[in-house]
């Protein structure tokens, strides 16, 4: 969601691979910023666990997809907000980043402190060329890759969510972030992730126009994603109801 830098106090202004970027504080909140005026980032110092974008705490329904996930990969990091929630939320899993912008990582690490977060490591490169050449596997993979409004073709083609399949264990999840793009391209890519990986599960935003789509590996029911969000919600020690996200999730028809 576009909104305006007025009123909040600049930290820093950087050129980006794609476009220029700010961050900025105004009491509490530090957001980094495109200059289309685009949050990809947004952190309470009062709260540091809970992203600030609506979208980025939805992602906590990933888990109740795989609910034993050890670990996750995360395609573009922003300010590291998805990471920073999960690595609290499970205690036992192990984070990855892929981020291909210099500029992102050295504000992440400058105005969010993602150095400080334990069982993280961040990579410095295209996120296509990553999963073309990745080994490992991973319970949960997030496809949060938007460069401002745009979400790159290289990622929405049949290779790139092949390749995403590899890089999943066999009970694992696939998460796409969309925001805007060409309706029949998003189908597509839908379409894609639907015979790749298995059916697709949607989660609008309430406040924002992002929806998450979450794909499982496993043969999994709405029941069993409920169940498993019951039984995670009182090990999560900060406030995100598990339980409503997962109750507003719909099957992708067609």
């Amino acid at each position: 969601m576009k909104r305006s830098l007025k009123n909040s106090k600049t930290l820093c202004r950087i050129r980006g691979l794609a476009h220029d970027l700010a961050v900025t504080r105004k009491g509490d909140l530090i957001t980094l910023w495109s200059a289309s005026g685009i949050r990809h980032t947004v952190l309470n110092s009062a709260a540091p666990h809970l992203p600030g974008l609506e979208y980025a705490r939805n992602v906590l329904a990933a888990l109740a997809f795989c609910p034993q996930a050890q670990s996750c990969l995360v395609l573009g990091l922003g300010g590291g907000s998805i990471p920073r929630m999960l690595l609290k939320a499970r205690p036992q899993i192990q984070v990855e980043a892929v981020e291909i912008d210099p500029a992102i990582v050295e504000l992440a690490d400058k105005y969010f402190d993602i150095h400080a977060l334990p069982r993280f490591k961040v990579r410095l490169e295209d996120a296509a060329e990553f999963i073309g050449r990745c080994n490992s596997q991973y319970g949960v993979v997030i496809v949060d890759t938007y460069i401002g409004e745009q979400f790159p073709d290289q990622c929405a083609t049949q290779e790139f969510i092949g390749n995403a399949r590899k890089c999943m264990v066999d009970d694992g999840v696939l998460v796409l972030n969309w925001l805007s793009g060409n309706r029949q391209n998003r189908m597509d890519l839908l379409k894609m992730i639907e015979w790749t990986v298995g059916p697709v599960w949607q989660l609008p935003g309430l406040k924002s126009g992002n929806v998450l789509y979450f794909a499982s590996a496993g043969d999994i029911s709405l029941s069993a994603i409920l169940s498993a969000a019951k039984d995670i919600q009182p090990g999560i020690p900060f406030k995100n109801s598990l339980g409503q996200l997962v109750q507003r999730l719909k099957m992708v028809s067609g």
